[in-house]
């Protein structure tokens, strides 16, 4: 989804625009759009803070757009027409070390940093003499960590001190399926991105296609849906794409195995709970009113806990009953 040009040692004599490590990221207004409470109360707390902030720690899920909501820090900050930088763990010494940076930081108007909990101890040295560079021209300084660095200061060894300043503004970036009701806005409006990239003909995306990206549980978050997107256009030729297109697609996307297998999984209750509401309606092949009887609940309560308009005997074009594939558990 993203794509970052990164290179060893930002402070060479050759600064061109080609070697600035920017991110070519989707924009902000794309992967951080929507009508969600969360996404809402997101975008609010960034316009709240952006103009007065120096330091900032964004945690969540990886992939939930926390690189969209560090440039969108940048575009709202009073340092929005210097340069926003990105970088990870794994190439941020040489900015922070480099001797010769007083001059090229004057340039920089926001450093992100992902993974900010694998900084190495020397990068951690370097960082934190940046944060202590208080004053109004100063770069700002966004990090990420999925987790948060707290946990890591007594675990790991990490810094406390850059701990304290990174959070001293934390911000919690909403995973995608915390914002369902803008999956369908997100999913047609990165196929028309890429439809206008490519110059390939727009694909129609069918009502229940959008109900069954809804009803996903994306574990993989934006990365995912930009995948499936990106899938979609390859069906394009079909004109009008229905759920079993996107079930297709999905299938064929690969899911990274975690670089933990044993590693115990952080999720919350309600989630386990909602993975299980999902897993017994496509073994009821999307049969609501049998889902609710095997739950043990009334489907009006079933339609809630899926966030689903209760109106079971309104027409629609749709039917009852989604046909189980629609429902793939991806991710």
């Amino acid at each position: 989804m993203s794509v970052l040009n990164r290179v060893p040692n930002f402070f060479s004599a050759d600064l061109a625009a080609s070697h600035e490590m920017v991110s070519k990221a989707l924009s902000p207004d794309l992967l951080l759009a929507g009508a969600s409470t969360a996404i809402t109360q997101l975008r609010a707390q960034i316009h709240r803070v952006a103009p007065y902030f120096r330091t900032a720690l964004l945690v969540g899920e990886p992939g939930c757009g926390e690189e969209a909501a560090a440039q969108l820090l940048h575009q709202l900050s009073p340092l929005s027409q210097r340069r926003f930088i990105s970088l990870d763990a794994s190439n941020s010494l040489p900015l922070f070390a480099d001797g010769r940076s007083e001059d090229a930081l004057a340039s920089v108007g926001m450093f992100y940093i992902s993974r900010a909990d694998q900084l190495p101890a020397i990068a951690q040295a370097a960082l934190l003499r940046l944060v202590r560079r208080y004053g109004p021209q100063a770069p700002r300084i966004v990090a990420y960590a999925e987790r948060g660095l707290r946990p890591l200061v007594t675990a790991n060894g990490f810094s406390p001190e850059l701990a304290e300043f990174l959070g001293s503004l934390r911000i919690a970036i909403p995973r995608l399926r915390d914002r369902r009701e803008d999956i369908p806005q997100l999913l047609s409006s990165l196929v028309q991105r890429i439809a206008a990239q490519s110059g390939a003909p727009l694909p129609q995306l069918a009502p229940d296609l959008l109900d069954a990206a809804r009803l996903l549980p994306w574990r993989g978050n934006l990365p995912q849906l930009c995948s499936a997107a990106e899938g979609l256009m390859e069906r394009a030729n079909r004109h009008i794409l229905h759920a079993p297109d996107l079930d297709a697609v999905l299938g064929s996307i690969s899911q990274p195995a975690s670089a933990h297998p044993h590693e115990i999984r952080m999720i919350r209750l309600e989630d386990v709970i909602q993975e299980h509401i999902r897993s017994v309606l496509f073994a009821c092949n999307g049969n609501k009113l049998r889902t609710a009887e095997v739950l043990g609940i009334s489907r009006s309560t079933l339609y809630r806990m899926l966030d689903i308009p209760t109106h079971p005997c309104a027409p629609s074009s749709h039917s009852q009953s989604l046909d189980p594939c629609h429902l793939r558990m991806a991710g």
